[in-house]
C-alpha cells in the first residue's frame, strides 16, 4: 500500500531514507537469533557512520557488575555530567552497536561522557532484570558525583526502561537523575490511536504493528497494573519524575503512549517538554545522518545541559 506523501518541510534526506528503508518494511520472520543478527547488521552500518559524524572515544568497561560502553566526546574536557543511555529493540536485541548509534551522537552533540548500558535482554531474562542492570550502573555512578549531574535517556523499549528505572527510585528512596529523556516510547503500554494508524502512514496496512504489551516476552508474567511496568498509570509515582523531555512523530506506532505520558506528566506539575516531528517514524534518529536526527541530538543537549546541576 502506497502511504501518504510527506510535507514539503520533511528534509529531502529524510524523504528518501522514508522511502527507500521505512515505508512498507517489516522485519524478516525467524527465531530470536535470527532476528539479532538482522537488527546487528543494520546497526552495525549505522554506527559506522555515526563514528564518521560524530568524533567520540568508546572504551567498554563493567560498572558495578554490568557491561557498558563509555562513549567519551573528542577534543571537549569533561564537563562532569554523565548520560545513561539506554538502547531500544523490545527488550529483545540491540545490544553493542544498538546502544552506540544513540549514544555516540548524543556525546558528540552534548559534551557529556555517555554510558550505553548492555542491559540483559529477553527471552533469556524477564523483568526486572534490565532495571536491577541500570540500577546497578546509576549507583555506581552516584558513588563520585550527585545525582542532579546524572540524566537518564532511552527509545523505544529504552524509553519504557527509563520510566521503569525512575519509578524503581522514587520506590527505593534512592535520590532521582538531574532530567530523564524518553524518545519514541514511555512509561504506558503501547495503545492508542498511533497504534491503528501508523501502519497506514507507514505502508504496511497489511501487516500491521504487533507491538501492544502482552507480546513483549520481557514482561510475561506482569501485573498491568505494576507501578514499576507502567508508571504513567499511576500518579502517586509519576508526579515525582524529574523533568522529563518526550520525542515522538506522527508516524510512530508508539506516539499515543508518548503524547499520554506528557499530558499526565504536565497535569501532575512535573516540567515536561513534548517535542513531535511531523512525517517522521518510529525512532527516527537511529539514522544519524538526517537532518531531523541531529535536531534531535541538539534537543538532547540543551535539555540537558539546562537541567544538570
Amino acid at each position: 500500500m502506497q502511504p501518504p506523501a510527506l510535507a514539503s518541510w520533511v528534509s529531502q534526506e529524510a524523504q528518501s531514507h522514508f522511502a527507500a528503508n521505512v515505508a512498507g518494511i517489516v522485519a524478516p520472520p525467524g527465531d530470536i537469533e535470527s532476528t539479532r543478527a538482522h537488527y546487528d547488521t543494520i546497526n552495525h552500518a549505522r554506527v559506522e557512520l555515526a563514528k564518521q559524524l560524530f568524533p567520540t572515544s568508546v572504551e567498554r568497561q563493567v560498572l558495578n557488575g554490568v557491561p557498558v560502553d563509555v562513549v567519551s566526546p573528542l577534543g571537549q574536557p569533561d564537563n562532569g555530567h554523565r548520560l545513561i543511555c539506554l538502547h531500544g529493540g523490545a527488550f529483545m536485541w540491540g545490544s553493542g552497536d544498538g546502544a552506540l548509534v544513540e549514544a555516540i551522537p548524543v556525546a558528540a552533540v552534548s559534551g557529556c561522557t555517555v554510558i550505553a548500558v548492555d542491559y540483559r535482554l529477553a527471552p533469556e531474562h524477564l523483568f526486572p532484570a534490565a532495571t536491577d542492570d541500570v540500577v546497578a550502573c546509576y549507583r555506581a555512578l552516584l558513588a563520585d558525583r550527585p545525582a542532579t549531574r546524572i540524566a537518564l535517556y532511552g527509545s523505544s523499549a529504552g524509553a519504557m526502561l527509563s520510566a521503569q528505572v525512575i519509578a524503581r527510585l522514587i520506590a527505593d528512596g534512592t535520590p532521582l537523575p538531574g532530567a530523564v529523556a524518553m524518545l519514541h516510547g514511555a512509561g504506558l503500554d503501547l495503545d492508542g490511536d498511533s497504534m491503528a494508524v501508523a501502519p497506514w502512514l507507514n505502508g504496511m496496512a497489511a501487516q500491521g504493528v504487533s507491538v501492544p504489551r502482552p507480546v513483549l516476552p520481557y514482561l510475561a508474567g506482569t501485573h498491568p497494573g505494576d507501578p514499576l511496568v507502567t508508571p504513567g498509570e499511576r500518579r502517586a509515582v509519576f508526579e515525582h519524575f524529574p523533568p522529563s523531555l518526550l520525542v515522538t512523530g506522527t508516524r510512530d506506532f508508539a506516539a499515543s503512549s508518548v503524547f499520554t505520558m506528557h499530558r499526565r506528566l504536565h497535569m501532575a506539575g512535573v516540567p515536561a517538554e513534548l517535542v513531535v516531528f511531523d512525517g517522521l517514524w518510529h525512532t527516527h534518529h537511529v539514522d544519524t545522518g538526517l537532518p531531523e536526527s541531529r535536531e534531535v541530538f541538539e534537543l538532547l543537549a540543551r535539555f540537558f545541559a539546562t537541567h544538570l546541576k
